[in-house]
């Protein structure tokens, strides 16, 4: 047993040997594929990149709607301009979008410019649908004209969509836009129905403005070199007037509170003057 003991010890002190030059040939290499997570290096999320441009795409805009609606459509609208969008409609033309809202001020003078150059366009497209809208429309495509005319007039109101859809509850002629364009449009000018909005998202007591019922609510406007002279009235049995707010809206979307009438008198509404914030001299 003395002899096998010391030939034990050489044989494990050879064994130790070989793996030692093994380690030191790199037989134990990286495992492929591996990441390196030592201290200070980042570990990636290999989807991270892809989800978030999926989230951003057209595909998902068109995809499961209580998907991206639950978050909003922000994140498409964010990274596409309204041309973007555009050209996105026209090469999906059979597949209706449903939007639910696009970020404040997302359709610039200059996006409306450029859409300008699509109205007459026949060019089919996808019509745009609001998830408040009980219309959906199957099997129809909509015009890359109409579309255009759609943001045209959602950069007039404010609002994208500014109607329920793009077909059957939407009227645009482009005619009329073009009339909008060169008296104003075109220019940079708000024209009457622009200046109404703002008084309007300015002080939302006016929300309720124009109105038959009793009392009647009217709105008078009175364009100037500088923008619009508004007055919201209510109007009275007895007397023409009960009372008005006025303001001024200039071209460069500043409102301004120019008078009051907060007592009954005897004008007619159309002879009250909204820049005067009084009866017509």
């Amino acid at each position: 047993m003395s002899d096998s003991y010391p030939s034990t010890i050489i044989v494990l002190l050879i064994f130790i040997v070989l793996v030692l030059a093994l380690l030191s040939a790199g037989c134990t290499g990286s495992i492929p594929g591996a990441q390196n997570t030592s201290p200070g290096v980042p570990v990636p999320s290999p989807r991270s990149a892809d989800l978030v441009g999926n989230t951003c795409s057209f595909d998902h805009l068109t995809g499961d709607a209580d998907r991206h609606l639950s978050r909003g459509d922000s994140c498409y609208f964010t990274t596409h301009t309204p041309v973007d969008f555009l050209d996105d409609l026209r090469t999906h033309p059979h597949q209706p979008v449903m939007v639910l809202d696009v970020p404040e001020g997302w359709i610039t003078s200059r996006d409306a410019e450029l859409l300008m150059q699509e109205i007459d366009s026949t060019e089919p497209a996808a019509p745009v649908v609001s998830p408040l809208s009980s219309y959906w429309p199957f099997n129809q495509t909509s015009t890359v004209g109409n579309e255009a005319l759609f943001l045209l007039k959602g950069y007039r109101t404010g609002k994208y969509p500014p109607a329920l859809c793009s077909l059957n509850y939407f009227n645009l002629e482009s005619t009329a836009a073009k009339v909008w364009w060169n008296s104003s449009g075109g220019q940079g000018f708000i024209d009457e129905q622009e200046a109404v909005r703002l008084v309007k998202e300015t002080c939302p007591d006016l929300e309720a403005w124009p109105s038959e019922e009793w009392p009647a609510l009217s709105i008078r406007t009175e364009p100037a070199p500088d923008g619009w002279y508004l007055a919201f009235i209510r109007e009275g049995s007895g007397v023409p007037i009960i009372s008005a707010q006025c303001y001024h809206v200039s071209h460069d979307r500043t409102v301004t509170p120019s008078g009051e009438v907060n007592r009954s008198i005897m004008v007619m509404t159309g002879d009250f003057s909204p820049k005067r914030c009084r009866c017509k001299e």
